[in-house]
Order: structure tokens, then sequence, then C-alpha cells
């Protein structure tokens, strides 16, 4: 059996690091606070266990962290939602096509304040040639970070925090570069970035992940096939990068040492070859900026290493323990990362296995075993990180063992090799050398880019997980580690029957849909924006997704995230009311975070036909039209009231669909978009009273004029606008106009709104 799946004891930094991890999480999520601290003390007196020492220890690390990051990303108000201006130094760039995000430190501002935080800033519509390490000058307008108030969202208040990144903003003029000096070090990655400049963009961006950490530059249409399939770890400097570096270090030392049988005398082989391995993962870190997962990664790589080393002397995964300890300690905010847990349960599952191979003696066995490592490798790594991949990312890889058997080695053996040896080149000042080279790993990159792309369109190549069963993820984990106790018993054929059946009762699970859901409207938090969905009897309808083109998380993102929450993984229709960003820019990303869209309801005028060209051609499409009357669901009726086919206003506002609801439960809904006033006078006269109406155009004074809202008179009006938006919508006078007739109303600015639709009587 060996040593692995012997007695706790054997391991005796179990307990210890599970409790401080604990107390860690217990503080850094705000669960326990220091008044409650004399609950664990008086346990501690009263059952005076070693690792209780630990978790009172994780509680009190945890507090004094977390106050002094708090102290340190202080902000008062006087820096917050007015123009001022500041002087700082660039930390990190990220471009894309629509901005650039600036993150400046050592921030000061011209009455001479200072302030330890980050700030994030964006630059819109300005050319800019700017290095890290730079001193700028712009004038800013900030805020804090805020969260979206949806059921399910992103915690964008707490990753900032954990940035150490007070307020955010947009740069209001032009931007100045007071200081053009930069380290040397970045002065070596611009050197890179020339290399660089003229390999194609879907090459360019992969290797600039590779080796420097920045992922900006890759289409998403790339980054999106690197998730579906499970390969997104090849994109990260993260373990598997890490330990590759390594280890072509480790050969490359080996083969030169062996050379001569004196250096064999009088060196320690194993060692040297094994520090020069450390070293050369250590300059590649150091190069691409140390990211944070790389950080996480050399420790664990570290403890790897120790824990092989000494495999005879103690369990590795003690060491790992270890390892998880000393990660927690330098960098207590790490222990709610999802990278740091990744990388534990890769790297303590590949322990496992690592201690029970043989080692071969013959070149061709060792060649062999290599080469068979690799695809045991990408096996156990899926496999341990599957319940984390659901539960956080809340998709279901597939095919993850087929583009990681045929990506791993293509990275190890081509792209990274030659990525390293072109970065090297670059380093020397000979880019036209690096870019030859860099172009050869490129080949293989763009091979590979093809492959998952072929990949993802394979049957379930692209599939998402309802994310309202938390314990399907842990049951998951629970399974999986008694089928690998199983494996190491050489029980493998009734290790390997579980394994199958539990993977597919997985996805079988994780991809139902939840069986019925009563009639609702809700109505998501996205912004300055609009989006809503619709449950009917039988029928899914969501109305826009809003989002700047090629952004990666917008409306449409933050509408499919919450319907797996709801358990929602396939809608029966989308509506785009007409051809607006903030009604129909998150379209490309509602579309690919979803399993299924039945079709697309679009009004038939000409500039959608347009606007609406890269999707018309992949998914069927109803065109609608004035006066169209059809059935959606069990007998839910929908009426369209506007546009005429192929009307053409001179404000294409007025083109929305605007479409009357009726359930067969008898609640009425009006969808009207973003019409004004001369289509509200045009279709007014033929309206009844309304249960739920989604306010036109966002509450502006352009539309909700008094005879509508008076012929209308929603029992429920809902203004759907951003928090604190600039064009201060809903306007007071719209907003009264309602209260005039009695409507209760809602802003999403607020938050989420739901509306029981079979509650309004």
């Amino acid at each position: 059996m060996g040593t692995l799946f012997t007695p706790p004891k054997s391991i005796p930094l179990l307990l210890p690091s599970l409790a401080w991890v604990l107390g860690l999480v217990l503080t850094r999520l705000e669960l326990i606070t220091l008044p409650y601290f004399f609950l664990p003390i008086i346990v501690l007196l009263i059952w005076r266990k070693f690792w209780l020492f630990f978790l009172l220890a994780g509680l009190l690390f945890g507090t004094a962290s977390l106050m002094w990051q708090q102290h340190i990303t202080a902000i008062d108000d006087s820096w917050l939602n007015q123009k001022i201006h500041i002087q700082a130094q660039v930390e990190d760039i990220r471009m894309t096509p629509q901005y650039t995000r600036l993150r400046l430190t050592h921030i000061q501002r011209d009455d001479g304040q200072s302030l330890r935080a980050k700030l994030d800033v964006y630059v819109y519509r300005q050319q800019l040639d700017l290095k890290v390490g730079m001193q700028v000058a712009a004038t800013v307008r900030l805020h804090k970070p805020r969260n979206k108030k949806n059921p399910a969202y992103f915690d964008y208040v707490r990753y900032m925090f954990e940035q150490g990144v007070a307020a955010s903003g947009s740069v209001s003029d032009a931007l100045r570069v007071l200081d053009s000096d930069v380290s040397w070090l970045d002065k070596l990655r611009d050197k890179v970035r020339v290399s660089l400049a003229d390999i194609p963009q879907a090459q360019q961006g992969v290797l600039l992940a590779l080796l420097l950490a920045d992922r900006s530059q890759i289409p998403l249409v790339i980054d999106d096939a690197f998730a579906a399939s499970g390969a997104t770890h090849l994109l990260a400097i993260s373990g598997l990068h890490m330990g590759l570096v390594a280890g072509w270090g480790f050969i490359l030392a080996w083969w030169l040492i062996t050379r001569r049988e004196a250096w064999i005398v009088w060196f320690p082989v194993r060692t040297v070859a094994l520090s020069a391995g450390i070293l050369l993962m250590f300059s590649y870190a150091t190069l691409a900026g140390w990211p944070i997962p790389a950080q996480r990664a050399f420790l664990m790589l570290l403890a790897g290493v120790l824990a092989w080393v000494m495999r005879a002397k103690q369990v590795p995964l003690n060491t790992m323990f270890a390892a998880l300890v000393l990660i927690t300690l330098f960098d207590p905010s790490s222990v709610l990362s999802i990278s740091l847990w990744l990388s534990f349960s890769a790297t303590s599952a590949l322990l496992i296995w690592a201690a029970r191979q043989k080692v071969s003696k013959s070149m061709y066995g060792q060649a062999w075993m290599w080469l068979k490592g690799m695809f045991w490798v990408s096996i156990i790594a899926s496999l341990a990180t599957l319940p984390l991949i659901g539960y956080v990312f809340e998709r279901l890889p597939t095919w993850s063992l087929l583009a990681n058997a045929l990506l791993v080695p293509l990275y190890a053996l081509w792209v990274l090799p030659l990525a390293l040896v072109g970065e090297l080149l670059s380093l020397l000042s000979l880019p036209a050398w690096a870019h030859i080279v860099f172009s050869w790993s490129g080949m293989v990159i763009d091979w590979g880019n093809q492959s998952l792309l072929w990949i993802q369109g394979l049957p379930m190549g692209n599939v998402w997980l309802r994310s309202d069963l938390p314990w399907l993820f842990a049951c998951l984990g629970i399974v999986l580690l008694g089928v690998g106790w199983l494996w190491l018993q050489d029980k493998r054929m009734i290790a390997s029957t579980m394994l199958v059946i539990i993977l597919l009762a997985y996805a079988g699970m994780g991809m139902s849909e939840v069986s019925k859901l009563p009639s609702s409207l809700f109505v998501w938090d996205v912004g300055q924006g609009a989006s809503a969905l619709l449950v009917a009897p039988e029928f899914k309808l969501l109305i826009d997704a809003p989002g700047k083109r090629g952004s990666k998380f917008n409306g449409g993102t933050i509408a499919a995230q919450n319907m797996r929450h709801q358990g929602m993984l396939r809608l029966d229709a989308v509506v785009f009311t007409h051809a607006q960003s903030d009604h129909a820019g998150g379209r490309f990303r509602l579309l690919a975070n979803l399993n299924d869209v039945a079709e697309i309801w679009l009004a038939d005028v000409p500039e959608n036909h347009v606007y609406f060209k890269d999707i018309i051609s992949r998914y069927p499409i109803k065109w609608l039209k004035k006066g169209d009357v059809f059935l959606a669901g069990e007998n839910t009726t929908i009426q369209v009231l506007w546009p005429p086919q192929g009307y053409s206003p001179s404000n294409s506002n007025n083109a929305s669909l605007v479409l009357h609801i009726t359930l067969n439960t008898g609640q009425t809904l009006l969808l009207g978009g973003d019409m004004q006033a001369p289509v509200e006078r045009l279709i007014w006269q033929n309206l009844q009273a309304v249960d739920v109406m989604l306010m036109p155009h966002h509450g502006s004074t352009t539309s909700s004029t008094t005879e509508f809202v008076q012929k209308v008179r929603p029992k429920i009006v809902i203004a759907q606008t951003g928090y604190k938006n600039r064009y201060g919508f809903p306007k007071e006078e719209v907003v009264k106009r309602y209260q005039g007739v009695g409507s209760e109303i809602y802003n999403t600015a607020d938050g989420y709104v739901l509306i029981k639709l079979e509650d309004l009587k």
C-alpha cells in the first residue's frame, strides 16, 4: 500500500493545518470577529487539543491581516464622485479593443494628499504608448467598487479588496506621461512584447499569457474554447507551466553534467539539476511579474520537490499541508482563492499517484514512463479539480481528457520550450531571431486553437451546469476520494465502474433543469441597461442583454449566471427589443453562457438585419411585426404592438419591439424597450390597464407621457437603470406620473426585482 493511506497520526500537520485554514476562512469571510474569540479559547481550555492552538492562531492572524488590509485600502469621500487631478505610477496595464485599464500605485493628489491603496482607471478613445513603471498625471472621477445586487453575482467588491484596490473610475481628459523611466525588469518585458508585435493576434495572445501572464489579448472565441474544453489552465502561469519550466531546467542541467565523468563524480547531479530547475522556474516567474497563481504554484512545487526528496522519511502529503500553511501565512487572502485550492488538489493527487510509480533503468523505459505519465497527469489533475471547477465555473468540461491529451504534450514539448527560447532571444536583443522562434511556437498554438474550436463543436462540447445544487459538487468530491482509494488498493475494476457511474450521474443532474417554477418576472440588476426573464407555464423568455461588444463580463453574462442559479440552462426564446448596446450588446455572452436557445425574436426592420447579422445565420430567428399574435408555451399570448414591418425611424429607439403578453392565468405585461412619445401616442388607444410594465426608455422624459401612463395604469412598473447613473434615470417627473395612477415602482439600481405573477390579482 505505501505510506500515503496510513492513519492520520502519520500526517501530523493534517489537523493543525486544517484548523489554521478554518480560522483564516472564518475571519476573511467575517463570520467570526474579536468579541467571539472567547468561544474557541473556552473550548481550548476544556478540550486541550494541539490543533485548537492552530485554530486560535488562524483566527487571530486572519483578523489582524484583515484589519491591516482594510487600513491600507481605506479611502475617504474627498477622493470620490468628483473630478480630481492625480499623479501616480503605472503598476499594470491591460488593453482591450474597448478600453485600456491602468492599475495605479503611489498615488498623490494635487493638494498633496496621498493614497496607500491602488486605483484602477479606465481610458477610453485615447491611443496610449505606456509602459509599466511610468509616472503619469490625469484627471479622474472615482467611485468605490459595488456589487450588482442579484441572487448570483461575482463578488467584485471582495475581488478589488483582495487586490488592494480602493476605487476605480475613468480618465476624463488626456492622460500625460510625467516620467518615462521604467525599471530594468519592465524594459526586459517590453523587449518580449516588441518581438511578439507582428505575430497573429490569437497566437500572440496565448504567448503573452504564457510568458508575461497577460491574457487580455486572447480573442474571446479562443478563450471560450479553452474554458469549454477544460484547458484554461494552459493559459495561466500556474502549476503546469511552472512544473514544465522546472522540468526542462532539470533535464538540461542533468544532460550537461552527465557529459563528463569527472562532473558526475564532483557534483551531486540530482541536487544540482533540481536547483537549476528551481532557478529557471524562479526566473520565469520573475519576468512574468510573479502573478498570484505563479506564487502559489512555486511554493506548491517546492513542497512537491521536498516531498519527493523526503518521501522515505515522511508522508508527502505532510509536506503539502506545510506548504498550505506557509502560503496562507504569506498571503492570508489566498485562503479564499480558487487557484490555491485547484493547485493544492491537483498537486496532492499527483503526489499520491507518483509515490506508487516504479522507476525504469533503461532509457526507452524512462521515455515510455514519461509519455505514460503525461497521459495520467492529465487524467488525475482533471478528476482532482473537477468538483471545484464545476462549483466555481459552473461548467462541465466533457472533452477535457481529449483536449488535455492533445494539448498538454504539445505545450510541454513544443509551445512552451520554443516560447522560452524566443523570450531568451528577445532578452539578448535578437528580435528577428526571436520572432522566427515565436512563429514556430505560434504555428502549433494555432493548430491547438483550431483543435479546441473543433472539440467545442462536438456534442456536449460546451456544457453549462446549474449552480443551485452545491451538494452535488460536494458529493462528487467525496466519491472521487473513494474511487482514488479503491484504485490505490488495486481494486481498479470497482473503481472504474464507480467513476463512470458517478460522472454520468453528475453530468445528468448538473445538466437537468428545475422541474417547475411559478410564473415570475425577474428583472436583473445589469447597470445602465435592460435585461429581464419571464417565466411562464412551460415557457421561458429573456428580454434583452446589454453590454459592450467584445466584453467578457456584461449583462448577458449576468443574465445567464442568474438563470443557472435558478436551475435554468435553456431558453425557449430571447427577444432583443432593438439594436442598441444597452439592450442587445451582451447577446454574444448570453448565447455563449447557456446550453440552448430555441429561437431569437427580432423586429423585422432594416436596422436589425444589419446590427444582428452576426447571429442571424447561427440561430433560428422569428421576425416580428405589428399585428402579429401567437401563442408561446401553454396558452401564453404574445401580441406585437410595434413596429410595422420595414419601419425605419430617424431615432432607433422608436424601432423598439413593443410586446403585450397575456398569461393563461390572466396577468398582463407590457414590454416597450426604449419606445418614445411618438410611438406611445400611436399604440395607447388600443391598450387597457396592465399588471406589470417595464418602464420605457429607463424612465427618460422622452417616454411615459401623461396620456400613456393614465391609459396603461400599471399595477407595477420597473425602471431598469444603473446605480447613480449619469442620466439621472428614472426622472423625478416620470416617477410622479406613475405614482399619480397608483403604480408600485421598482428600480433595478436598488437591486434585482422579482415579481411573482401568480400573486397578482
